[in-house]
């Protein structure tokens, strides 16, 4: 057996979220000798089951293991919903808590290759109401040069954090992961806990309050309102400072007597 190989991919699982849980399989699978193999999980997110099947396939060249794809379906607490079922591969680098965050609909903001090996990053999000013909959902993907700027975005709203450079830069993370992340707004002159998601396709996020219902972020954009009040205080304030500082107008003076002529030499 390769060690090098088993430790490369002992690294993979930990990095895809499955930690050293699959190790022992791992390594139990890879002594058998066969050339691919399949490892069972199911771990639990939010309270729903989610069962991953990953596929480990070697090499036609050497004897060197890949992990290749993971199957998962989710299922939902209610038996009378269906579950959910999609294949991810690994050179989309979607993680265990990724793949739950994208089957539940939300968007993951990854970086990828391009055809030529060239890097770039894009936001996946599955359209659950499409299924290609291989039984898959139809993944979307939203190119950087697509216009989504998720910071600038959450600028536009009241969020507390963003006054606090480490929880701004976890928050970022927290969401670009899928995540819904709580954090602290300013609603009606109140602090409130509200939860964000990433919504690369309206170049927007989601808000929810505290019940997780839908709140308009129009009503929470205050740095507009202010500004419009800004505005119109500032000409309320130059009405009232013309007229605090209105100067009289400048009287007519009267006008000077002509000179005499001293008439023309003949």
């Amino acid at each position: 057996m390769d060690q090098e190989n088993l430790e490369y991919l002992k690294e993979r699982l930990k990095y895809a979220g499955f930690e050293d849980k699959l190790n022992t399989a791992l390594e139990n699978q890879i002594k058998k000798g066969e050339t691919a193999f399949e490892l069972p999980i199911r771990m639990n997110f939010e309270e729903k089951n989610m069962d991953f099947n990953l596929h480990f396939n070697q090499s036609s060249q050497n004897e060197r293991f890949f992990f290749n794809k993971m199957d998962v379906i989710l299922h939902n607490p209610n038996p009378s919903i269906p579950y959910k079922e999609h294949t991810f591969y690994q050179n989309q680098g979607v993680t265990a808590k990724e793949a739950f965050n994208l089957i539940e609909g939300r968007a993951v903001e990854k970086s990828l290759l391009n055809a030529e090996n060239e890097p770039y990053k894009a936001w996946l999000q599955l359209d659950l109401s499409v299924k290609e013909e291989n039984g898959n959902f139809k993944l979307n993907q939203y190119h950087e040069n697509y216009g989504f700027d998720l910071k600038k975005v959450l600028h536009e709203l009241p969020i507390k954090e963003l006054h606090d450079e480490n929880k701004m830069e976890w928050m970022l993370k927290a969401v670009a992961k899928g995540n819904v992340y709580p954090v602290t707004m300013e609603k009606d002159g109140k602090e409130e806990i509200m939860f964000i998601e990433a919504n690369p396709k309206f170049k927007a996020v989601n808000v929810y309050d505290s019940q997780m219902r839908t709140v308009k972020t129009n009503t929470l954009k205050l740095d507009q309102a202010g500004n419009d009040l800004e505005d119109s205080k500032k000409k309320v304030l130059n009405k009232q400072e013309m007229r605090d500082n209105k100067v009289a107008p400048k009287l007519p003076t009267t006008p000077r007597a002509p000179k005499a002529s001293k008439g023309r030499k003949v």
